[in-house]
């Protein structure tokens, strides 16, 4: 879930259960999976940032014992396809 406060500013909700860390990686951090963790915050994994305006590609990752997971979010302003398979979430900043 994406909740938009205005101003560019954003928060990132990933809203399913992970005992593990949770990360938002996307092309507005170079698709780290190291620099922008998300806190569990009311068991919701969330982490706000500011965007400027445009549209930004985005992943939920985490690093489970079986190896990597990334996941969509399915209530992002749109999906496109992915390099590697798949589609990525997208959020339109106004």
């Amino acid at each position: 879930m994406i909740l938009k406060h205005g101003n560019g500013k954003v928060t990132f909700v990933f809203d399913q259960e992970s005992s593990y860390s949770v990360f938002l990686t996307g092309d507005f951090n170079s698709w780290s999976t190291q620099i922008d963790p998300m806190e569990l915050i009311e068991g919701k994994w969330q982490k706000t940032i500011k965007l400027k305006p445009g549209a930004y590609q985005f992943k939920y990752f985490t690093m489970e014992d079986d190896g990597m997971h990334w996941f969509n979010d399915w209530r992002a302003d749109a999906y496109v396809k992915s390099p590697y398979g798949g589609e990525n979430s997208v959020v339109i900043i106004d």
